[in-house]
């Protein structure tokens, strides 16, 4: 069985590209990647990464107000 990743969309790919900055910074390990064919997306670049640290993430994403699209596990 194929191990599930969290996947996060974005509008535009500015809050993409400042997503990896944010997450740099704090040492969580994310990968940009196209979004997957079940997500519809403004921007065509996802945040791919370990559903674990879903919480800790979008609270990263809340404090820095970067605004995204969908987060979805698949």
């Amino acid at each position: 069985m194929k191990e599930k990743k969290l996947y996060i969309t974005f509008y535009t790919s500015a809050e993409a590209m400042a997503t990896e900055q944010v997450c740099k910074e704090n040492n969580i390990k994310i990968k940009l990647v196209p979004v997957p064919r079940e997500f519809s997306s403004g921007c065509g670049i996802s945040v791919e990464t370990d559903p674990n640290i879903k919480d800790k993430l979008l609270k990263l994403l809340e404090d820095e107000r970067i605004e995204f699209e969908d987060c979805k596990e698949i």
